[in-house]
This record gives C-alpha cells, structure tokens and sequence, in this order.
C-alpha cells in the first residue's frame, strides 16, 4: 500500500504530451508539484513527452519501479499488467473502464488480471477509477480536473471514495473553503484495493488528522470494520456519506459499483459503534471537516450564544436544544459586567448587546473579554449577519472578536457572518470558524461535540468467544427444536413439553399444572394463531384435549403439506413485557442482531435498534436503553422496573451463538422473549430457527 500511496518511482503506462489527456495530465501534475522520484512516461510511439525520455514498454525502464499508472484501454491491460511484474512494478494504478461494470465479459477480464496481480504480489487500484495522491509526498497520481488549476499546499485531511466524479468534486470544494488534503482516493471498481484497505491505509498516517469517506456499497465489510477501529484507536474523527438509504438509492448503488449494500440501519449501526459521524449531504460533510480543521473540540456540551438580534439568538437557541447541546449559564458577576457595557443588553444567554456593539467594535471585545473569562461556555457562537459584510464595521468587528480569542486562545469560537469569501479566510486564518447560517455552525459543533465524547471513551474492544459445539440440527426448525437450542445459548423457555396427541397432551399438561398453552409444532408454521394453532389459558386436562382435536382436524385441511411434529404444553406465563430479538446474516456485515419491543405489535410500533453481533452485555443494555419504548422496561408512571440485566445477557448469548456458526446459521428468531418484574429474569415464548443450507 505505501508503494501505491507513496511511491519513489512513477511510470506512466499511455503517457501524452496533451496535458488534457488521462496520461497527459499525471505527468503534469507530478511535475508541477516536484515529485522527487523518477517519473518514467511508457509510450512506444514517442522519445519524448513534456521534457522528460520516454520508454516504449515498461520493459525498457531503465529503474524500479513502485507504482505503475495505466492509461490504456481495458484490451491492452492484461499483457501491460504481465510486463509489469516482469519489471517488477509493486502497484499499478488502472484508471480505463471496460471491466465488471459492463457485464459478465468485463467481469470475466477483471477477475484475471486480479489473479495474475495477486500470485505476484502486486496491488491494484481499480479499475475505473480517478487514482490517487498524497500531498506531503508529492505525488499525483490522478487525472482530476480539480488540480488543472494547480497543486494545492499539503493539508491534513485525508479523503476516500468509490465513485471519482464525486471524490474530485469534494476535493475542488475542499480546495475552495481552503481545506488542505492529505491524501485522496477514490477506488473505482476495487477489484483489489477497495474502501477499506484505504482508510486503513492513511487512519496510520501522521500526515492526516481527519478522514471524510463516500461509499456506496461493500465486498468487505471486516476491512472497513478495520479501518473505523484504527481510526478510532488514533482519535482520528472519521466523516462518511453513505449513500443508498432508501430503497431506491440501494438500488441505484448498487447497479452502480455491483457491490453489496447492506441495510442502511447496520451501517448506522456500526457507524455510532465506531463514532464515525454519517453526514447526509455535502456541504454538512464539508462543514464538519471544516470544524475539524482546527484541531479544538469542545471540553463539554455548553454553547454561549452572542448576537446582534434577539431574535436570531433565539432561533440559535432551538438549534442548540435540536442539537442536544446545552445553553450555557452566564455567572451573576458576568452579567453584572455586561450591564455595566451597556446598561440595556440583554446579559443572559443568549446575551444581546445591542446594536451597540456594531457602532462601539470596543464593546464587542469588551463582551467577549468577559464571557471568555467567565469559562461558563465550551463554544462560543458570535451572531453578526450582515454587519460582517459592511465596509464601515467588518474588519473592525472581526479585529475585536480575533483580539479576543487571541487572548483566550483554548477558545472555540463560531461567527455567523455574511460576508464575501476572502473575509471568511480572514476569519479562518485567525483561527475563527466563520459559517453564514448559524444553523450549520450549531450542526458542525453538535458533530463535534459528538467526537468529544466518542474519544473520551475507550475504544470498544472484540468480545471473547467461548469454543463453539456442533449445532447437530439442519434446516428449518420447529419450537421445540429452536427452544432447546436457545437453552444452550442461556435463554430459558418456559416448563413445556411435546406431545404426540391429545391423550399425552392431558397427561402432560397435569403434570405441568393448569392452566396451560397448547400449540401446534411445525417448521412449516411461521405464524400458529394464523391457523387456529395456539390455545391459550387452558385450565382443565378436557380443555387440553379439546384444543389437540381440533388442532390436529383443521390444521391439515388449512395447510395439508404442512409436517406436524406434535404440540407442544408449557406453562402459561403471564405479566412482563414483550420484546423481540432476532438475529439474520446480512450479506455485508454478517451476524446482525435486532431488538425491540415485541409480540403482535412489532410490525405497527417499529422501534427497534441493531448492532453487529456479538455484542457484550454492556452492549445490550446500551441498545436496549436507546429504544424509545425503553421507559417500559426501566419503569413508567408507576410500573415496575424489568429484567433488563437478564434480558441483555439474552440477547449477548444469542448473538454469541450467531457469531460461532455463521456459516450455519440464517436466522434467528425469538418473539416474545417476555422481560419479568423485578429481577425475575427472561422467558422465551416462541423462536423461530433456520439453518444455511448444506
């Protein structure tokens, strides 16, 4: 990867003196920027191309080479990649397109030049994609537009992405708010290097300080896992869109990369696992990397509020109470400072000065000189509209706030401000984070504040698996079956037991004791009450009987090649509260364990939460407190408090038992897994289980 990202010898494969050509413009680039190594250009019909000697093939490079760029058509990449690791070329760089993405020929084309590459060791970005560059080395590997206008300074902000219209497009806005990058990717159609492997890569660079990402789909989900995790050991705040949340974004992802998508909620998932801010547009991506760039997150949630309009400061005040931050308190002897500046302010935050402050610059110093001292506020937003734009008082005002802040420098200070772009870099070079809307100025420092909390946490660390026995079932499984695997995995069934017909079902049921279930046992049978197939609340040995007879007359006339395995007699359970855990194999992420409230309504009330499995019980009892039915279980209105202790060791132990045989396992199902009082532990009521095929 380091020979890919930074390498100490470039050839390039279809190079062009035309500067506005795929293999013209690397070579610029590399030039302009005063690439230290060797730059080979590979073209057999030309000695020479912008200044430099060319090679007929990459055979008759006279050095080594580490990173190969490929401008050619998708026909020729076979034998170029083939006379590549016969000069011993570390990594090539495939910018054509004619592979997967148009179909099983393309496919086909890729698939072998991955396998020639891999049996040699190379590594390959692409096909299909931009390329690269890597700013503190200097080299440029790319054919973006956004560089025609120059090679902008190294920054530390690195960036990835599958698709390269829209990595270029970041990185010209990037250029435009004055954002310096690091490193940028964008990896195509990854028939090698994909999303992962790259943020993996520049998470362990020191160079890059914060990672942005677009992705739109996975092949391997466990690199990207990687990569987040690297990330978050090295406090590096990661921001990624993620396209393709609604059913018809998934779809257009994936007819565009024919990757996997996954389920738009894991991604979530494993995005609040990781702290990994999901941001939903581009200019909320940018503006979070922009408040990044300072390096500063805040010490806590309190935001103090400075404007020149009342009513501005309240709306700024909702966005803080959306934003689960906090408005901060202004000390007595703050306030009392603030009068004394202007006797009519309003002092308490959101603290008004007046119009005052826009005439007198002195009086907005003086305000700030105070509010910074008080260290009442994390972050500070300064209201100016458009008074930061008026000849007579722009500069003044943005001097006095800087002159401030240069004195309390620990400061995190926002100005919301109107004004033209070079005031904004004015504002920025002075280490002031200016945004026009002050709701964005709130959403950035909530995505902050986020960050805050996320690295002030250890990272979370892989849970421990016990060894894992053989399942000894196969297909899809009947109650009894899938309850007698639950037990293995710590999750206890109510006393029941399975009987061939009504005659035994009395006995049973006597010995059980009244009153009792009877419910039919089928695989077959996903929803019993559907069919007349569940009886509940039986309190006599005839009611037992009376419920199997007519079970076992109707139910093969409703459903004849439906296989009955008996019915089953359990204890009727009564009070607590219902929840659902089911555990399915996304084909991205793999084990993913679900959890709600459950039983009939789970279809109708929808609140559910999901994480990757295995989860720790310190996991489950997070999950299970972020439903927003969960005052049901913790205690509402004079309700008792449940099991949720018990009901996280449920739901740990069957992710645990998910994990252990992902590749038999396919789903499952435990509806209602019912939560007792008090600590009266968890009893599963029904399960359903289906293995992988064989």
């Amino acid at each position: 990867m380091t020979a890919l990202f930074a390498p100490g010898s470039v050839a390039v494969i279809g190079a062009s003196s035309d500067q506005r050509r795929f293999g013209g413009r690397p070579i610029q680039y590399l030039l302009e920027a005063g690439f230290e190594g060797q730059v080979y250009p590979v073209n057999p019909g030309r000695p020479e191309i912008q200044g430099l000697t060319a090679y007929p093939s990459i055979l008759d490079v006279p050095g080594p080479v580490d990173c190969a760029i490929l401008a050619i058509s998708a026909d020729a990449t076979q034998q170029t990649i083939e006379d590549c690791i016969a000069r011993g070329v570390k990594s090539a760089v495939l910018y054509g397109a004619g592979f997967s993405e148009t179909g099983e020929e393309g496919r086909a084309r890729q698939d072998r030049i991955v396998a020639t590459a891999r049996e040699a060791g190379m590594r390959l970005l692409g096909p299909n994609c931009m390329g690269l560059m890597n700013t503190h080395a200097r080299f440029y590997g790319t054919f973006a537009s956004a560089l025609e206008e120059g090679v902008p300074a190294p920054g530390r902000i690195a960036v990835a992405s599958q698709s390269g219209g829209y990595g270029g497009y970041l990185m010209k806005h990037l250029f435009r708010r004055g954002l310096g990058i690091s490193q940028w990717v964008t990896t195509g159609n990854e028939a090698d290097v994909d999303i992962g492997d790259a943020l993996w890569w520049m998470a362990g660079q020191d160079e890059s300080d914060v990672l942005l990402a677009y992705i739109e789909g996975l092949r391997d989900a466990d690199k990207l896992i990687a990569a987040l995790d690297r990330a978050r050991r090295a406090n590096k705040p990661v921001v990624m869109m993620k396209v393709g949340r609604t059913a018809e974004g998934s779809a257009a992802a994936a007819s565009h990369t024919a990757s996997l998508t996954g389920e738009d909620s894991i991604y979530d998932a494993v995005f609040d696992q990781y702290g990994v801010h999901r941001a939903r547009t581009t200019d909320e991506l940018l503006d979070i990397a922009y408040a990044l760039s300072k390096g500063v997150l805040p010490k806590g949630p309190r935001v103090g509020v400075i404007s020149i309009s009342g009513g501005v400061g309240v709306q700024i005040a909702d966005f803080v109470s959306d934003a689960n931050l906090k408005m901060g308190t202004v000390p007595s002897e703050t306030q009392t400072a603030l009068k004394a500046l202007v006797p009519h302010c309003s002092p308490a935050n959101p603290i008004d000065m007046t119009g005052l402050v826009t005439t007198n610059h002195d009086i907005m110093e003086k305000t700030l000189d105070a509010v910074f001292a008080s260290k009442a506020f994390d972050a500070t937003l300064i209201f100016l509209g458009i008074a930061g734009a008026a000849p007579s008082m722009a500069r003044p005002l943005q001097q006095a706030i800087a002159n401030a802040h240069a004195r309390a420098p620990d400061q995190l200070v926002f100005v919301s401000v109107t004004t033209d772009a070079e005031m904004v870099r004015e504002y920025d070079a002075k280490g002031l984070l200016a945004f026009e809307d002050p709701s964005r100025a709130i959403a950035a420092l909530s995505a902050l504040s986020k960050f805050r909390d996320t690295f002030a946490q250890p990272a979370p660390e892989p849970l421990a698996l016990p060894a894992a026995t053989p399942l000894g079932v196969h297909g899809k499984l009947n109650e009894a079956q899938a309850k007698a695997l639950l037990e293995r995995a710590g999750v206890p069934s109510p006393k029941e037991a399975l009987a061939s017909d009504a005659q035994e079902a009395m006995q049973l049921a006597a010995s059980i004791g009244f009153p009792v279930v009877v419910k039919v046992v089928s695989a077959d049978i996903l929803h019993k009450t559907e069919v007349g197939g569940v009886a509940l609340g039986l309190s006599s040995a005839e009611a037992v009987h009376d419920a199997v007879t007519r079970m076992a007359d109707s139910i093969p006339r409703q459903l004849p090649d439906a296989r009955i395995d008996g019915y089953l007699i359990s204890e009727m359970v009564s009070g607590g509260v219902e929840t659902i855990v089911g555990i399915h194999q996304d084909e991205a992420f793999g084990p993913v364990v679900t959890f709600g409230l459950g039983g009939t309504l789970v279809e109708l009330i929808k609140d559910t939460v999901c994480a990757l499995a295995p989860v720790s019980e310190a996991q489950a009892l997070k999950m299970i407190g972020s439903l927003k039915t969960a005052p049901l279980l913790t205690g509402w209105r004079g309700s008792p408090r449940h099991d949720i202790e018990a009901l996280a060791k449920a739901i740990s132990g069957l992710s645990i038992l998910a994990v252990q045989h992902r590749d038999t396992l396919a789903t499952i199902e435990v509806n209602p897994l019912v939560a007792r009082p008090g600590q009266g532990g968890v009893v599963a009521l029904d399960a359903v289980i289906e293995t992988k095929a064989e």
